[in-house]
């Protein structure tokens, strides 16, 4: 999969903007240079007729007054690296490429657990638009095939050989990275598409246009491997974001610290990461404001963050005008916080006594307050009566001793009565119960025993002294 981020310049000034009215005036992104160049332009200024490479001088002749902002290749590689390790989550072969403002992800062994080529490319579009990025995706069998269809925005997937010559063969010879010559001399002898290419004997081309040629054809149709150095992600959490204007009050930071909220939990998903505390860095043009928060549990949810922000930013005063943030998080948390459950560590471990009485109240939100109930021991050996329902969660009961009987038979958890079962083949005897004798009639008199079924569970079976008549009440292992 290769991602082209055409408007990577654009899209990291939209992301510090606040005010979405200035994006909507003629913008160009300007290369300096012996002769100024045009790197990115918005819609507006598309619109009037500028475009990328077009000598600034010609871009000024067309435009009424546009707004200038120099380009710098460098803050570019800082949003690329962060996007490259969101990518993380759907590969662990991940290859940016800073020079053309692309990422290369091999997708090949995920295809299947994100649900197919289609609904991965999807999913990845999503997120990235999501982060306030635009952009064109390419899939094949080859990175120069993949870099090829994303730069021709072609939707086109091909997983056969044959299918991907047959795609391949109408790219016009301008479309592929040749040398000069190379183009002249092929336009020379009437070659105009792919397809005229591949139809030509290998020696000949050879020959005539020397082994580039016939190396860059190998790695469009995927006959030569082409080596892609894994990106290795920072240990550390550290984005920053220049603002393109001055902040003078804390709750205008919402906007921006919001902005970088997202990346940190997109980043952290791809890295399978949590963290626990982070510090945020207010710039402004003389001294910077350090700021530390930390909260009870590990999270990555950038909602939760930005109102614990919010709050800490409340009883702060700035000593002047902020122009740029940093957040920072030295040290990160493994394994990730499994943020989608009610409670914040793995749930096949025991919560910490002091987390549960703030899900508690969360669990009565979401299902209702009947749903939810305390068990406490009745103390009487029958499992099936062991525990009755308390809705008052205030007051916490207890634990208290088993008794004897549950002692016999397991002081267990059951949540429905038993179950009529057939006589097992070769009981192993447990004991005898005997309880409610004095219930007039209610009384409940039974052999327990093991055995097991056709299945080979271990079944805890009874039998009834009255009736004669086999019941189930559970399973062992």
């Amino acid at each position: 999969m290769a991602i082209d981020l055409p408007h990577l310049a654009l899209d990291a000034l939209a992301r510090a903007e606040p005010d979405p009215e200035r994006l909507q005036r003629p913008l160009l992104v300007v290369a300096s240079g012996a002769s100024p160049r045009v790197h990115a332009a918005n819609r507006a200024a598309r619109r009037a007729g500028a475009r990328p490479g077009m000598a600034l001088g010609d871009a000024l002749a067309v435009l009424d007054t546009p707004e200038l902002v120099e380009h710098d290749p460098d803050a570019l590689r800082t949003p690329l690296e962060m996007l490259a390790s969101v990518l993380l989550r759907f590969s662990d072969h991940v290859h940016p490429e800073p020079e053309a403002q692309r990422i290369l992800v091999e997708v090949g062994r995920s295809r299947r657990l994100f649900g197919g080529l289609e609904a991965l490319r999807a999913q990845v579009r999503d997120t990235l638009t999501e982060l306030g990025f635009h952009p064109r995706i390419g899939l094949a069998r080859s990175p120069a095939a993949a870099r090829l269809l994303a730069r021709l925005r072609n939707p086109a997937i091909a997983e056969d050989p044959e299918t991907l010559r047959r795609l391949l063969s109408p790219v016009p010879l301008e479309a592929l990275s040749l040398a000069g010559a190379t183009r002249e001399g092929l336009r020379a002898v009437g070659l105009r598409q792919l397809g005229d290419l591949l139809r030509l004997s290998r020696p000949e081309l050879a020959r005539r246009h020397g082994p580039e040629l016939l190396d860059l054809l190998d790695r469009l149709l995927a006959r030569r491997a082409e080596a892609l150095p894994r990106f290795v992600p920072p240990p550390v959490l550290d984005l920053s974001l220049r603002l393109e204007y001055e902040i003078h009050a804390t709750t205008a930071l919402a906007f921006p610290l919001k902005r970088l909220l997202r990346q940190v939990e997109a980043q952290l998903r791809g890295l399978n990461r949590s963290l626990q505390g982070m510090t945020l860095e207010l710039v402004h043009r003389e001294t910077r404001t350090r700021l530390t928060l930390e909260r009870g549990q590990p999270g990555i949810r950038a909602s939760e963050w930005l109102s614990l922000w919010q709050t800490r930013l409340e009883r702060e005063t700035l000593p002047e005008a902020v122009i740029g943030l940093r957040l920072q998080a030295p040290r990160l948390l493994d394994p990730a916080d499994r943020s989608d459950g009610l409670l914040a560590g793995d749930p096949a471990s025991t919560p910490p006594a002091d987390q549960l009485p703030a899900v508690l109240p969360r669990l009565r939100a979401r299902l209702g307050e009947p749903a939810v109930s305390r068990l406490v021991n009745r103390h009487t050996p029958r499992p099936e009566d062991a525990q009755r329902p308390r809705h008052d969660l205030a007051v916490i009961p207890g634990p208290g001793a088993p008794s004897p009987g549950q002692r016999t038979t397991g002081a267990a958890l059951w949540l429905q009565g038993p179950e009529p079962a057939a006589p097992p083949d070769q009981p192993q005897w447990l004991g005898r119960l005997e309880d409610g004798w004095w219930d007039h009639g209610q009384d409940a008199r039974r052999d327990y025993a093991r055995a097991r079924d056709r299945q080979g569970r271990r079944l805890w079976l009874y039998r009834c002294l009255r009736s004669g008549q086999w019941y189930r009440q559970g399973y062992w292992g």
